[in-house]
């Protein structure tokens, strides 16, 4: 290519205006290049052939009439085609292509123009179209960012109240159910669980990350937040990957969290989460644990009747939770190192850093205060059920719920 003396600006812009002059024309031949080029806008079938050339001719007509001073920098017709594409689901870099292609094309014809001779006018003319189309792109791809988030953003929302539907058994049989699973992405049968999480921290979910944590080993899961617990339907490809969702769980959590037993039919996700949140609750308030349905059977009971646990307790232990706060305390510390240590009172011991005696010392205070014998299999059961009491299901107080506030519903 060689290059000639200065043109005149003038002479420049005169160019510019020719083919301003065939915006048409220019509009047919970059669309075609554009279907042709790029699979991603032939493969978009929510996109037009008439919106496609409407937003082209727009961005040629406003990137020209900028490029030859006709007109002031406007990037609105940019911002609409960053809009469009994203509305329409062409992807990102097939969008930036397409400006690309436009600011190839302007340059080949600018340069056909002058006989494909190079003057330094045309080249500060060509720089100054590449600037513009860099303008146009990032205004385009901004564009289509913002819609791009809201649509996850209104995604999302319809995917939690189509998740809260299906857990509150509001969902019949027929369609509404097929629309709710095709929404989910959930299959009409198969392998899933549901997870009940206590958020500890008002901003923070107690499973940060965990749809992506159990996506990345294959296992699909959807979550909402309904006040303070964090709740999500799990898909298992099979009964045999619960261990490393459990795992998966088991790592992020920050706090109790319940999972339901295994069931094959997704109508069932609501009584699921009925167990997945009592599961939780088998837990003590302020533990990080994950607990599953049916793996602790006092807890679990405990849990399911807070408020006649809380009253079988008080006849069991009442002497001994009357007692002044240190003392009680130590009590029951003592009492659960003995369960701990399955009844050996040296073990006990060891576990409480003190002398055996001071051990039965206090299993003797015990005993006398309740007027049960932890010798008395049938006393001992009940000694650990009320010791479990206490520990899961604070203290009832006026508008308390039955759970001891750990969980509100």
């Amino acid at each position: 290519m060689t290059t000639v003396p200065e043109v005149s600006s003038d002479v420049t812009v005169e160019l510019v205006d020719r083919l301003l002059l065939r915006a048409d024309e220019l509009t047919d031949i970059l669309v075609a290049q554009i279907l042709s080029g790029d699979h991603a806008y032939a493969e978009a079938t929510r996109l037009t052939h008439q919106e496609l050339r409407q937003a082209t001719y727009d961005n040629l007509v406003t990137l020209l009439g900028q490029l030859g001073g006709r007109a002031r920098p406007r990037l609105d017709a940019a911002r609409a085609a960053g809009r469009l594409k994203a509305e329409q689901q062409v992807p990102l870099a097939a969008l930036l292509h397409a400006y690309r292609l436009a600011g190839r094309l302007i340059w080949d014809r600018l340069l056909g123009e002058m006989g494909g001779e190079l003057s330094e006018s045309l080249a500060h003319k060509g720089s100054e179209l590449w600037s513009i189309i860099d303008d146009y792109s990032s205004a385009a791809a901004e564009a289509y960012g913002e819609v791009a988030f809201e649509r996850a953003h209104r995604d999302a929302q319809a995917r939690s109240l189509a998740l809260r539907s299906l857990l509150s058994a509001a969902v019949d049989d027929g369609a509404p159910l097929w629309e709710t699973l095709r929404m989910l992405n959930l299959p009409d049968s198969g392998t899933f669980l549901v997870v009940s999480a206590e958020i500890v921290e008002p901003v923070a979910a107690p499973l940060r990350g965990v749809e992506e944590r159990l996506r990345a080993i294959g296992v699909h899961s959807i979550w909402t937040v309904e006040f303070d617990t964090q709740i999500g339907l799990i898909s298992l490809k099979s009964s045999a990957t619960r261990a490393e969702a459990d795992a998966v769980l088991a790592g992020l959590a920050t706090g109790r969290v319940g999972v339901s037993r295994l069931f094959d039919d997704p109508r069932r996700a609501h009584d699921a989460l009925h167990e997945a949140k009592l599961a939780c609750r088998c837990a003590r308030p302020g533990d990080v644990e994950v607990n599953s349905f049916g793996d602790q059977p006092i807890p679990l009971l405990i849990a399911h009747l807070p408020d006649v646990s809380r009253q079988l307790a008080a006849g069991i232990l009442g002497p001994v939770l009357e007692l002044p706060a240190m003392e009680r305390d130590t009590l029951l510390e003592t009492l659960e190192a003995w369960f701990a240590a399955g009844g050996v009172v040296a073990d006990a011991a060891k576990r409480l850093h003190f002398h055996r005696n001071t051990v039965h010392q206090r299993l003797r205070r015990i005993e006398a205060l309740t007027g049960r014998s932890c010798t008395d299999p049938t006393a001992a059961a009940e000694f650990y059920f009320a010791l479990q009491t206490t520990r899961l299901v604070r203290p009832r107080r006026a508008g308390a719920d039955e759970s001891g506030g750990a969980i509100r519903r």
